[in-house]
């Protein structure tokens, strides 16, 4: 069987013996115990093999073969009981964590000679892992951030590959990387985002106060911060976006407060590129009016030394009176 690989997952022979019995009538009491067990009540093919081991260590001589094979039948119980009741409580890790370790210890008892017991148990814990995927699969539906949608999707992907349902586990295993893939590409985007729009900040830095502080500080340059805080705005509001629909908490808030504080800052340079505009308008109309005055009088003055160099054809004659 195919084990899950899942962060702290039991080591491969790590399934210990989980009792002290070493008579048949300690066995037997053992066993005994699991009779009202939900998990079994559920599973019915683990109850199946505890009963075949319950009336097996009543029968003939109890050798040491037969205790090697009783312990790990105990052991089977006590990790796959362990499994479902962390899966009733949501423990998700835990569970699977012991399951793989009720496989690793059907294994074992298959290698001690327990080949029907083993058929039996694998047979319920295959059932466990599919059921398990199911579980997960729904809940990934229901999920408010990729995160959390990622890791259940790529657990149930295990699980199904544990359970032996390899269609279910392409499809998941397929949605999952789609998931991924989306997610990582779009994680991207927002770095990028962020770190562009918080540069902006850092560089604009008080001058991006106000208005006045805009015009006395950046001069001329306020037309090109005023082009850049425009760039930066976009970005943070991109990196928000992709904050809010992957459901990053801290990303999210650090986008919001960026994309506060470069709206604040376009505003600030929009009202100074604005302020120096008009400033420059007037100044060039001044220059323009007195240019245009100037020439004006140029104009005037050629016109009259136009005039005085007339000189008329014939000469004029003034009588004296």
């Amino acid at each position: 069987m195919c084990l899950l690989l899942v962060a702290g997952t039991v080591p491969v022979g790590a399934a210990q013996a989980q009792t002290d019995a070493e008579t048949a009538d300690e066995f037997l009491a053992e066993l005994r115990q699991y009779e009202d067990s939900p998990a079994l009540s559920t599973y019915s093919e683990i109850e199946v093999m505890r009963g075949q081991a319950v009336t097996d260590v009543q029968t003939g001589e109890f050798t040491e073969a037969d205790r090697e094979r009783m312990t790990a039948v105990v052991t089977v119980l006590e990790e796959f009981t362990a499994a479902y009741g962390a899966a009733q409580n949501d423990s998700t890790e835990q569970s699977l964590e012991r399951a793989d370790a009720t496989a690793q210890a059907i294994d074992q008892l298959e290698a001690a000679g327990g080949d029907s017991y083993a058929t039996l148990a694998r047979l319920g814990l295959e059932r466990f892992y599919r059921q398990r995927g199911e579980v997960l699969y729904e809940r990934s539906r229901e999920a408010t951030n990729t995160s959390a949608e990622l890791d259940d999707l790529e657990s149930a992907a295990a699980a199904f590959e544990a359970a032996g349902a390899s269609g279910r586990y392409s499809a998941v295993n397929a949605e999952a990387s789609r998931v991924r893939a989306i997610y990582e590409s779009d994680r991207k985007r927002m770095d990028a985002a962020l770190s562009a729009a918080g540069t902006f900040v850092d560089d604009c830095g008080d001058a991006c106060g106000s208005p006045t502080a805009a015009i006395t500080t950046l001069g001329p340059g306020v037309f090109g911060a005023y082009t850049d805080a425009r760039s930066a705005t976009a970005d943070a509001d991109v990196a928000a976006q992709l904050a809010e629909k992957h459901g990053l908490g801290t990303e999210s808030e650090r986008a919001n407060r960026l994309a506060t504080a470069t709206n604040d800052a376009l505003f600030s340079l929009s009202v100074a590129a604005t302020v120096l505009s008009l400033v420059y308008a007037l100044l060039v109309g001044l220059v323009a009016a007195a240019f245009g005055w100037r020439i004006a009088t140029w104009a005037d003055d050629v016109d009259g030394a136009k005039v005085g160099r007339i000189v008329p054809r014939e000469s004029v004659e003034v009588s004296g009176q």
